[in-house]
């Protein structure tokens, strides 16, 4: 089985850390792959590190030269997988809209937003798409996908078997402001709009004194100058400067999140929320937004709590309920690493992938059910 994968993405997001997951766990099974992304792009580099076979995409992405990458790799190939939007566009482009002489097309669908008219057409030719939850495939529906060309696949992290201590815990709290006795509450994310940092930087108002909210973000992911700038200005003004950290976090997330109390996670959108598993990996308890697919992995007063659209009325009280009660965050934070190990592993989301290549390759039954 030869794989050919088509990433387009500049950044650092949960699309690539997937797409990374993916390439090493089928590195390990010995299946024979390639990745085609943008020169010098973080998963570009990191794939390669690992001994991932790269090509390298041109801008714009759907220049002639990416086409003739596109048609010269594919033809090499038995499967072609398209990570993102734009890669979908590339790969229908290049491979002529499902030419029967092409290989097998599996797009991965992240994203919760509505599939405009205008995009549609592509939508008609892969032979499979695998969506990110439930309510991605429900999104992918909305657009025309037929059922039987859809399977879930969410999501999967690396869980630590053993996870920081408290050594490890205290001095990076020393480092980033927090007393011993401080409640630190925090974010994985990046400055996407759906986003909601200044909302959540904003709850720290209503808050105790010795509450203190840090936003974590890729160290090999640039902070766009305007929104990091823009969030610190707005501490500033609502005196919060001592309170609020934008913290690098590099490759080992573990230091950051063994060092917080709570997981918030406030978005106005979003497919599913892999910060949220990796959280919880680390036996985080998790207060989050109800949208997309985010109930799917946060179950409502058991590993964690849902807010809806009027969050800012009831989040304070909320939070207030938690910071006081220990016990109460410790049976949510073991119920949501139990979860993880359960349904949310990076292995898991591996095995489940490579089963549904190897069910297209075959014509497999199960895949048309």
């Amino acid at each position: 089985m030869r794989i050919l994968h088509i990433d387009t993405g500049t950044g650092w997001r949960g699309g690539q850390q997937q797409v990374l997951l993916l390439l090493e766990g089928c590195r390990e099974l010995d299946i024979e792959q390639q990745l085609l992304a943008p020169a010098g792009s973080p998963l570009a580099e990191r794939a390669r590190q690992s001994g991932i076979a790269v090509a390298q995409l041109s801008r714009p992405g759907l220049a002639l030269e990416n086409l003739r990458a596109v048609r010269r790799l594919a033809s090499e190939t038995d499967l072609v997988h398209a990570h993102d939007s734009h890669a979908h566009s590339l790969a229908c482009a290049a491979l002529g809209f499902g030419s029967r002489a092409s290989p097998p097309l599996i797009v991965s669908r992240r994203v919760g937003f509505p599939i405009g008219s205008l995009g549609r057409a592509k939508y008609r030719f892969p032979a499979l798409f695998i969506a990110v939850s439930e309510y991605v495939r429900g999104r992918l529906m909305d657009a025309g996908v037929p059922a039987e060309k859809i399977r879930v696949v969410p999501d999967g992290v690396r869980a630590p078997l053993v996870l920081p201590g408290g050594a490890v815990r205290a001095e990076f709290r020393r480092r980033h402001g927090a007393a011993d006795d401080a409640f630190v509450l925090g974010t994985l994310s990046s400055f996407a709009p759906e986003k909601l940092l200044a909302e959540e930087l904003g709850l720290l108002q209503q808050l105790p004194v010795t509450t203190h909210f840090w936003l974590g973000v890729p160290t090999w992911d640039p902070d766009p100058a305007s929104a990091g700038t823009a969030l610190i200005e707005t501490a500033r003004r609502m005196g919060l400067t001592e309170r609020f950290r934008i913290v690098p976090v590099g490759e080992t997330p573990g230091p950051f999140l063994a060092a917080m109390d709570l997981f918030l996670y406030l978005s106005r959108m979003e497919g599913l929320g892999s910060a949220i598993l990796l959280a919880m990996a680390y036996e985080l308890p998790v207060v989050a937004s109800e949208v997309g697919g985010i109930p799917e992995i946060v179950q409502h007063g058991q590993t964690g709590v849902l807010v809806g659209e009027d969050f800012e009325h009831e989040l304070p009280a909320v939070l207030q309920m938690l910071i006081s009660s220990t016990p109460l965050r410790q049976r949510m934070a073991a119920a949501g690493r139990q979860f993880v190990f359960d349904h949310a592993t990076s292995d898991k989301m591996v095995a489940q992938t490579v089963l549904l290549y190897q069910g297209l390759l075959q014509g497999s039954s199960e895949l048309r059910s």
